[in-house]
């Protein structure tokens, strides 16, 4: 395939009740918001957001988590699967891959889709209902610490209405109520925040850490898209590599919560791609993200669905599902 495609088009979940099934990404489309923050030449587009006063508070007493590389979770390796209810079977092609170390379904539970299964260990998000409210979750996260899981992921997109669609307010109590008191157990991942500018993405981080005081914070989670009709490949990759460098890296360095905390990529692709351009920017990101040391983890927006990392067909890998499972 030579010319674009509505391929991986990143798309909306359903609202974010906490007794919903796991989140599909596979219904209504929404727009990603514009990478504003980071140009596709690979510089700075925009200067930093200004940090409030309040949000340069100190670290709080709590040692950091390191990811065990022997742990259930990782196998080593920091490469995952995003899938959901509609995955069918579909992880039986990574099965012998040994790239993939966990998955996660931005739930709290893995999927209840027959025969999803791999050895990594699954990730939870935690979900809340229109009260901020989430019964289940610790339960069922101390049991998944209890099997191996070291990781655990806070609200996914608070900044996109498409998503959790919480203020930073919400998502600092979200995180207090939910995340904080794991503390020590496992790693602690941030709100997951998109690559949008101004009052969304790292913007609506400056202002989150703001009002969460005391949060301890192992892992900065970030999702960064691009279109294929507004960047070739190798801009799309050098957008991805300047913002964890320079746009996440100044983040870190202006709050004292993130200084240590190693980065996430929890979600990312160039949209509206061919399958060959998929897997070209697979082929020259992969390697990049395994080989830099501040990346602790990342999960392409491929995933266990027919026309994204499988075949329209549903017999096996496209060829960027492939490159995931190979390289």
């Amino acid at each position: 395939m030579s010319s674009a495609c509505a391929c991986f088009q990143k798309t909306a979940a359903p609202a974010n009740p906490a007794s919903t099934p796991a989140t599909s990404r596979t219904t209504a489309p929404v727009v990603a918001p514009t990478p504003t923050t980071t140009s596709v030449s690979g510089t700075s587009s925009t200067s930093a957001p200004v940090t409030p006063p309040s949000s340069r508070s100190s670290s709080p007493s709590v040692q950091p988590t390191r990811l065990p590389t022997s742990s259930k979770a990782y196998n080593g390796g920091k490469r995952g699967l995003v899938y959901d209810y509609k995955s069918k079977d579909y992880s039986k092609f990574f099965k012998d891959s040994g790239k993939i170390a966990f998955g996660s379904d931005w739930g709290h539970r893995r999927s209840p889709a027959p025969g999803v299964n791999f050895d990594g260990a699954f990730v939870p998000t935690i979900r809340v209902d229109g009260n901020l409210k989430n019964d289940g979750w610790s339960d069922a996260v101390k049991g998944l610490i209890s099997s191996g899981t070291s990781m655990i992921f806070a609200s996914n997109e608070p900044d996109n209405r498409g998503q959790a669609n919480l203020s930073p307010s919400q998502a600092a109590t979200v995180y207090k109520n939910y995340i904080q008191p794991f503390a020590g157990q496992v790693a602690l991942a941030s709100p997951a925040v998109t690559n949008g500018g101004g009052a969304t993405g790292l913007g609506f981080l400056e202002v989150f850490v703001a009002s969460c005081a005391g949060c301890h914070f192992d892992i900065i989670n970030v999702h960064h898209y691009v279109s294929r009709r507004d960047v070739n490949v190798e801009q799309a990759v050098r957008a991805v590599q300047s913002f964890l460098t320079k746009d996440v890296a100044a983040f870190k360095a202006r709050h004292t919560q993130f200084q240590d905390a190693k980065i996430c990529l929890g979600e990312f692709w160039l949209t509206d791609a061919s399958d060959d351009d998929g897997a070209a920017y697979l082929k020259a990101l992969l390697p990049w993200l395994d080989g830099n040391n501040e990346v602790a983890c990342y999960q392409a927006f491929g995933g266990l669905w027919e026309d994204n990392f499988i075949n329209s067909a549903g017999t096996g890998l496209s060829k960027s599902g492939q490159v995931y499972h190979d390289n």
